[in-house]
């Protein structure tokens, strides 16, 4: 049995519903905010800490929040900024420091030795061209790497249809596109050395489409077939919904698959069960376990932290615990 932690909430301050999630190193952990510009910080049994963050356009301010992540020293991370810096918050969630990174702004947060690693865009449009990667190192206040491509990206449509995944453990940071096995395995360097992943027989791949066939077309009728031909889509494969490192030596993947009431942008995926490998010699260790009904697999960290009633408070989280291998 798993345990299960209720999130305590401040009355005048309540989660409009529960974003990004980072395991802090004192068994706490730091949640943002999905619909509202906040950052919350909780201790290991749930009772909550302290709060951050308002909607705007200026320093210490936030559109939404993209991700958030402890760093080696202590401060947390957010990204989220209308002009994508990384925002440094102190430990209780004081203003620290802002960091712009130099032609990028930044998404995901992967934390990596002293600094961490990030996904991102170049501010200039005519750097995209040039870009070696997604995936970016980041030392002290310098990209001194990118790296890894998605196939996924040249593809109509599945880059609304899937995500970019990322997860770290020990000098190794694993990347991967939803909607494609395997996981590439990048070495401290940026460099490829590996993947690791292999889909069950079960797991339905998405199909390749043509572009245009999913535009909409002139007239009522024509726009009610290719909605009925969306939501057959999406109801027709599965997908990679999440990554994460789990008590340093498991790789887990979430397996999910697209909610078919919502057949159009924003589509909205369902985390249906987990799989995991041996992080260290790639062996598969179980798949197709599956998750309660209506939850969403937060992170990883010491524990596996799924979020249960995803959409109803009281917000309640349940720690799985993976056996020794």
């Amino acid at each position: 049995m798993a345990e299960v932690i209720v999130l305590g909430e401040d009355p005048s301050d309540s989660i409009a519903e529960v974003g990004e999630f980072f395991e802090r190193r004192n068994g706490g952990f730091v949640i943002s905010d999905r619909l509202l510009p906040r950052v919350r910080t909780y201790s290991a049994d749930g009772s909550f800490e302290a709060a951050f963050g308002r909607f705007g356009d200026g320093p210490w301010e936030f559109r939404t929040i993209r991700d958030v992540a402890e760093v080696a020293d202590g401060r947390i991370a957010v990204t989220g900024a209308q002009n994508g810096a990384v925002t440094y918050l102190t430990p209780d969630l004081t203003p620290h420091s802002m960091l712009l990174i130099e032609d990028f702004t930044s998404s995901m947060l992967l934390p990596f030795e002293r600094d961490f690693v990030f996904t991102g865009r170049a501010r200039d449009v005519n750097m995209v061209a040039e870009m070696d990667g997604i995936f970016h190192r980041l030392v002290g206040s310098a990209v001194t790497w990118s790296s890894w491509n998605t196939l996924a990206a040249s593809k109509p449509y599945w880059n609304a249809l899937g995500g970019l995944h990322g997860a770290v453990g020990g000098d190794s940071v694993y990347v991967m596109a939803g909607l494609l096995y395997p996981a590439t395995i990048l070495n401290a360097s940026g460099d490829s050395v590996g993947s690791i992943g292999t889909p069950s027989p079960d797991f339905r791949r998405v199909p390749e489409l043509q572009r245009g066939a999913l535009a909409f077309t002139a007239g009522e009728g024509a726009a009610v077939q290719t909605g009925i031909v969306i939501k057959e889509l999406i109801e027709s494969f599965d997908l990679v919904t999440g990554m994460d490192v789990v008590d340093d030596d498991y790789l887990v993947f979430t397996v999910g698959r697209h909610d078919p009431a919502k057949p159009w942008f924003p589509f909205k995926q369902l985390d249906v069960s987990v799989e995991a490998y041996n992080r260290h010699t790639g062996e598969k260790l179980f798949e197709n376990v599956p998750l309660p009904e209506g939850s969403k697999v937060l992170g990883g960290g010491g524990y596996l932290y799924v979020l249960l009633d995803a959409e109803i408070p009281p917000w309640r989280i349940a720690k799985y615990e993976l056996l020794p291998l």
